[in-house]
């Protein structure tokens, strides 16, 4: 055997022997108390053709491509799916247990073929209202299974997305994110009055109540007007330790000046943009969403450049806080 082809035998091993190293497994539990009965949230869960109305993937791409069977409420019943972005698959009821939970299988046909189960367990908990536990257990396929521990964590968030959306389809006046995807836009270059912070994500929040508003007021004393909408840009973002260096901002004249807090200028360019319609709590999820969609679109987006969080109201002056309107700039080619 050649040198060359030694080198080459190695080269293929080494992954390999790594791959054989990994779980590719992974399993997935979220849960979310709803306020709804158990029969209620039983009969919508088990009814295939709600799950547009509430479906974590199919905002990604509202024209994908359905099909039911005869009796999708039933055991035995199932749908499908097949789009460009969402990839195609089937989910199938296979057993109800009384109404305390649904047996799932799931065949994942593209963007790669898998089958995992999928259960939902539903636990009342006094007052008409009922715990939901929506699961899933699945191994990757042995060359994709690095990516088990990103698949937990991918699921994790699509399946909060999916609880809140469906909260929203059976409680009135809810909290509920509503997340549109507009495309790409280009943005001005833009002068702002800023306050930075650096830290972790619990003080920015509180850093925000208070920095936007003191920043709010200094335009009033002095006069000033906004020349748009607030806005938060981040410069840094770990999300391991989940901690953030950005500036606070408020959009003024260019030949603005000021003693107090630092004029700094933000260069145009393009973006994508994503909408959020709902409470600042859903945010982590709607970057989450926002960031799955450029994957979905092979849009790259590009990380040397800030991505920008814009408040497009108020939410002292909303009747609820799902009339709150942020959207999400990421930067991209």
């Amino acid at each position: 055997m050649t040198t060359a082809l030694i080198v080459i035998v190695i080269l293929i091993a080494i992954p390999l022997i790594y791959l054989a190293t990994l779980d590719g497994n992974y399993k997935v539990r979220r849960s979310l108390e709803i306020a709804a009965g158990q029969q209620t949230l039983f009969d919508k869960i088990r009814d295939f053709k709600s799950w547009s109305d509430w479906s974590p993937w199919l905002m990604h791409e509202p024209d994908t491509i359905l099909a039911f069977s005869d009796t999708p409420d039933q055991e035995g019943g199932w749908y499908s799916w097949d789009g460009k972005t969402v990839g195609a698959g089937k989910l199938t009821h296979e057993r109800f247990i009384g109404m305390e939970k649904i047996e799932q299988r799931i065949e994942f046909k593209r963007p790669f073929k898998s089958v995992c189960s999928v259960w939902w367990e539903f636990e009342p908990t006094g007052g008409g209202a009922t715990l939901v536990h929506w699961n899933m257990a699945g191994s990757m396929p042995f060359l994709l299974r690095f990516m088990a521990k990103r698949m937990s964590d991918y699921i994790s968030k699509d399946y909060d997305t999916g609880l809140y959306m469906l909260r929203g389809e059976l409680v009135a006046d809810a909290e509920v994110p509503r997340i549109t995807f507009d495309g790409p836009v280009e943005l001005p270059n833009q002068t702002a009055l800023t306050i930075p912070f650096d830290g972790h994500l619990e003080a920015m929040k509180t850093a925000m109540k208070e920095g936007f508003p003191i920043l709010g007021r200094y335009l009033d004393e002095k006069q000033l007007t906004a020349t748009g909408y607030p806005f938060t840009i981040y410069h840094k973002v770990d999300l391991k330790s989940m901690h953030f260096n950005c500036d606070m901002a408020i959009p003024v004249a260019a030949e603005t000046s000021s003693s107090d807090f630092v004029i700094k200028s933000f260069p145009g360019g393009r973006y994508y943009k994503t909408s959020l319609q709902g409470s600042y709590e859903f945010l982590e999820l709607a970057w989450y969403q926002a960031y799955a969609h450029l994957q979905m679109q092979k849009i790259k987006p590009q990380h040397k450049h800030a991505s920008r969080e814009v408040y497009e109201n108020d939410p002292t002056t909303v009747s609820h806080s799902n009339e709150v309107v942020t959207s999400i700039y990421i930067p991209i080619k």
